[in-house]
């Protein structure tokens, strides 16, 4: 996973209760930033009471959503509303401890008002972000992957949605059998030199390895013209995955298709921010993010959803 002055003023991410629009109309939009709508024809939909559920995720209650495939053929296989108080452990690890430029910490990781929130604060000198996954308790292979987010990036972080192999490159040579890192956005503030590209992300494929036999492909995405910007507007990134390659989507419109580095084993899922000072997402701030409580920078998620071919 690898991969303006100053956190911009867009989401008040402490506050994980900051409502939104588009997906669910029972949540009225009150939050500062604009809310982009989810994409024709993927809004939830309640089943009347005793009413047969069509395409029940798997452990999802009895209740559980109806929602309009994004391709014919597909059937919800997993689903993650956040519709809780806090972070689901069955579900998700959020983890604790050094990465890069900042700390992996649990108090950057709250589950409010039907958002999950990953927050960037800086305390004492130290940097902190929330990164979560499902690594041993969800995996799938092929599928389409997708997730609505809205992003509040600042310089020398980025925040990100991506699947992971717990066996990637391992064996060199053979993506198939060893996974690959599959990242289906990645979005920055500003580049190495400090130029602003937060309409636009990056789309990445890591294989072999991290070491001397590493290899990458990369796309990117960027809205149409005229659209909510990627900068504080909400938005669906998704892959579909096949045995055929990889196509990646912003609100179901085509950005980047590969066979490169074409895993064929079970990935799991990850939703993270990271800091690295002076790399590929320019430089922390000197006065870094803020504290905790009042930093505005990291990404909100209102949903992630697994569709799969029915077998």
């Amino acid at each position: 996973m690898y991969r303006v002055a100053g956190a911009l003023a867009l989401i008040p991410l402490a506050l994980a209760a900051c409502a939104h629009g588009g997906a669910r109309a029972a949540r009225p939009d009150t939050g500062p930033a604009p809310a982009g709508p989810a994409p024709a024809g993927r809004e939830l939909v309640r089943p009347a009471p005793g009413a047969p559920t069509e395409n029940p995720a798997a452990g999802a209650p009895a209740e559980a959503a109806i929602l309009a495939p994004p391709l014919a053929g597909l059937r919800l296989a997993w689903h993650e509303e956040f519709d809780g108080a806090a972070l689901d452990s069955a579900r998700w690890t959020a983890y604790a401890g050094a990465r890069r430029n900042a700390m992996n910490d649990p108090r950057a990781v709250s589950v409010g008002g039907g958002l999950l929130t990953l927050g960037v604060f800086s305390e004492g000198g130290v940097q902190s972000a929330g990164f979560i996954d499902t690594a041993g308790k969800f995996a799938a292979t092929y599928g389409w992957f997708e997730a609505r987010i809205r992003f509040a990036s600042a310089p020398g972080e980025w925040c990100a949605f991506w699947l992971q192999s717990p066996s990637m490159g391992r064996p060199l040579g053979d993506p198939a059998a060893a996974g690959a890192e599959i990242d289906v956005v990645e979005h920055r503030a500003v580049d190495t030199a400090g130029v602003d590209i937060a309409n636009r992300y990056g789309i990445n494929l890591h294989w072999d390895g991290y070491g001397a036999a590493h290899r990458h492909a990369g796309g990117e995405g960027a809205p149409t013209p005229g659209a909510v910007p990627l900068q504080g507007g909400w938005h669906v990134y998704a892959l579909y995955w096949t045995d055929d390659g990889y196509t990646f989507y912003l609100d179901d419109v085509p950005q980047w298709t590969t066979a490169e580095g074409l895993s064929r084993r079970p990935e799991f899922i990850k939703l993270t921010c990271e800091v690295q000072d002076g790399r590929w997402a320019g430089r922390v701030p000197a006065g870094g993010y803020g504290p905790r409580g009042a930093s505005r920078t990291g990404m909100q998620v209102d949903w992630v959803r697994v569709w799969q071919r029915a077998p």
